[in-house]
């Protein structure tokens, strides 16, 4: 059995267009079309799952892509998915040590004691200064250290 791409779109939550995008992208096989129309087959059901699962986990389209070309030209699913885990899990981390500081901030924002707002970009400023290219990161701590926010 087939599905025209509109069946396809209903049965996974995805739009037509965005079934096409993946389509000229790499992500989903070239389609046999009936009449000018793309029939896909069944299976492409769980392609699209796979796909949605990476892209829950933080994958980029391209990162998919790369998983499913290994898979369709035969390595193990185990491999494939340790293998871009190892190159995700750095930027995973990353991220978490920006929410933090960003989560960290807020929290010295929260108890600011400066007298108007000039008074909080200087100190922003002069902390950044003393932090060097550390940039917000680095103002945050030193400003924090300091008490100006609090």
């Amino acid at each position: 059995m087939d599905l025209a791409i509109g069946e396809l779109a209903a049965r996974t939550g995805h739009s037509p267009s965005t079934l096409r995008y993946w389509e000229s992208v790499g992500l989903l096989p070239v389609p046999d079309r009936v009449g000018g129309k793309r029939r896909y087959p069944v299976s492409v059901v769980d392609r699209i799952a796979v796909i949605d699962l990476a892209r829950h986990a933080g994958f980029r389209l391209s990162e998919v892509r790369d998983l499913l070309e290994g898979v369709d030209a035969g390595a193990d699913p185990q491999s494939q998915w340790a293998a871009l885990v190892a190159r995700k899990r750095p930027e995973v981390e990353a991220l978490l040590a920006r929410a933090r500081a960003m989560y960290d901030l807020l929290g010295d924002l929260e108890r600011c004691a400066c007298a108007d707002l000039a008074a909080c970009a200087a100190t922003a400023a002069a902390a950044a200064r003393a932090g060097g290219a550390g940039g917000a990161g680095a103002a945050t701590t030193e400003a924090a250290g300091s008490g100006a926010y609090r």
